[in-house]
């Protein structure tokens, strides 16, 4: 008996010795771990190609992503207050007749080369930007300054409306009073670059270190103005598929993955394990098609466009589509954008009163409407957009064909104005409704990005009205809104959806916030440590 009280014992004390080995082997691996956070890089994947990453050039949301961590303007947008705050710049202050700007730098901020920023390289870098922009709808963005046109125009070497005081100082000169152009100084265009080596240099909180096979890695600015970044590195992966890239993120592989399948989204919404690791951010982009309003049978019929928007379950086809991943759209600014109006009269799904207004526009029932053609860019989720549109017209007795087009002769048609009904996805270039309304509907955008030829003498008037408005942002507002209620009631296009970004974090992130423009502040995010309770592997493939 007691032999066995014995050995009971001791197997007992092994037992105990053997926990608690294990308690201190985990506790020293947690340790290990945790202590590596302050110099293990982040790791990113991101969907898509990544060709060009200087601000001029990226153009796909990968490359966008990246260079935001490289390069910076001298404004950004505030979510919080709705403002817009200095970054490089200190302050701004606009003439009486708001035909000038004058912009203040601050002192002592350097490039990544430890170079000090200075009034002439940010005037060298908006040249630069200018030059070699990969889109016009970049470009188009300098044409309110003094000179832009004449540049474009090949008649000039420089914009003589962005004039050099001194070392801190800008001034920049507007055809028009332009009370927006602060917000359009957000845009990437718009980044300083410092170009006077073969590398060129941006201001922001990392700097380009390598680039792999399959992405790059970034390490952090040892010069960034604001403070030593709070990752030491960004290890970015590029993916061919979202599917890769998301078995990846559940294997514990990626901090952060920039872009969920479409056919998971309503799983991960579902899934407890993702609780607080899914992003889902309301854009500032919106999806619609456009009528061309100078070619029949849309043209000087508003009464048809209008029964077209009616006609439209934006829910059902959402939900089809993409999985409710989208919003629906009622009419032209988005959600979230400086200026919208949650009062807005748009549109909704009224079969009964798109039979009226087709009846009204001498087409009962579909009767003697010709043949529509809605042209897309080839995709399969534009096809079947496409398709589901086709359908719920054809209820009603309009009889729609899809024409899918490949994307640079699809671009082309829309820039000539060949097309009649047609797809139309549209980013803000700058946070404020008037990235909407002006960009697409002041008939001065005509051949620019007033794709659907839209003219209306009163909205015009409305739009530079508003611009005028240099103080009172509220009547700015007042003056948009009005002008948008013109141009819902017009209806030159048909919207549908304003898109919504997916992404998720694994468990270790913090800081980590998208704005409307899809863009992250990365001298922010952090990697915080995990407490004993807290699993270091992400385990969200679980379905509970």
């Amino acid at each position: 008996m007691y032999v066995r009280s014995k050995r009971i014992a001791l197997v007992g004390t092994l037992i105990a010795l053997l926990v608690l080995a294990g308690v201190i082997v985990n506790k020293h691996n947690l340790a290990i771990y945790t202590a590596s956070l302050d110099t293990r890089a982040f790791n990113i994947g991101v969907l898509g190609t990544v060709k060009d990453i200087e601000p001029a050039r990226a153009l796909s949301d990968a490359e966008k992503l990246i260079s935001s961590a490289i390069y910076e303007s001298l404004v950004y947008y505030d979510e919080k207050s709705g403002d817009i705050k200095p970054l490089l710049a200190s302050n701004w202050t606009y003439s009486k007749d708001g035909k000038c700007l004058i912009i203040k730098l601050k002192k002592n901020v350097k490039f990544s080369n430890g170079k000090t920023v200075t009034a002439q390289y940010v005037k060298a870098a908006w040249e630069n930007n200018f030059s070699n922009a990969a889109d016009w709808y970049s470009v188009s963005l300098f044409l309110p300054i003094t000179g832009a046109k004449e540049r474009v125009d090949g008649k000039k070497q420089e914009i003589s409306g962005i004039q050099v005081v001194d070392d801190k100082t800008l001034k920049l000169y507007f055809v028009k009073p332009n009370a927006v152009f602060v917000s359009m100084l957000t845009n990437p265009i718009f980044n300083v670059v410092n170009i006077e080596e073969k590398e060129v240099f941006g201001t922001g909180p990392f700097v380009l270190k390598d680039k792999k096979e399959n992405g790059l890695v970034l390490l952090k600015n040892e010069h960034y103005h604001r403070g030593m970044p709070r990752l030491s590195a960004l290890n970015i992966t590029v993916y061919s598929d979202a599917e890769s890239a998301y078995k990846d993120y559940q294997a514990g592989k990626l901090d952060y993955l920039d872009m969920v399948p479409l056919s998971e989204i309503k799983n991960i919404k579902k899934n407890l394990a993702y609780k607080g690791l899914f992003i889902n951010q309301p854009l500032l982009e919106t999806y619609s098609l456009g009528f061309n309003n100078s070619r029949e049978p849309y043209a000087q019929d508003y009464q048809l466009r209008r029964a077209l928007n009616y006609a439209i379950d934006r829910k059902a086809i959402n939900d089809s589509v993409f999985g409710g991943a989208y919003l629906t759209l009622k009419g032209v600014v988005p959600s979230g954008a400086p200026g919208y109006s949650s009062h807005m009269r748009g549109y909704s799904y009224n079969p009964e009163k798109a039979r009226q207004l087709l009846e009204k526009a001498g087409y009962p029932e579909g009767q003697g409407l010709p043949l529509l053609t809605l042209s897309y860019n080839g995709d399969p989720g534009h096809r079947e957009v496409a398709e589901a549109v086709a359908l719920q017209l054809g209820k009603l007795g309009i009889q729609v064909q899809t024409l899918s087009m490949e994307w640079d002769y699809y671009q082309k048609q829309v820039a000539d104005g060949s097309m009649s009904f047609f797809r139309i996805g549209w980013q803000a270039d700058y946070l404020d409704a008037d990235s909407f309304l002006y960009s697409l509907h002041h008939s001065k955008q005509m051949g620019i990005s007033n794709y659907v030829g839209y003219q209306n003498p009163r909205v015009d008037k409305l739009l530079d009205q508003s611009r005028s408005q240099m103080n009172n942002k509220e009547e700015r507002f007042k003056l948009l809104n009005r002008a948008e209620q013109i141009i819902i009631d017009d209806a030159p296009c048909l919207w549908l959806f304003q898109k919504q970004t997916t992404k998720l974090i694994s468990k270790q992130v913090n800081a980590l916030q998208v704005n409307p423009l899809n863009q992250i502040d990365w001298y922010k995010v952090e990697l915080k440590k995990l407490t004993t309770e807290e699993p270091k592997s992400q385990s969200g493939s679980k379905k509970i």
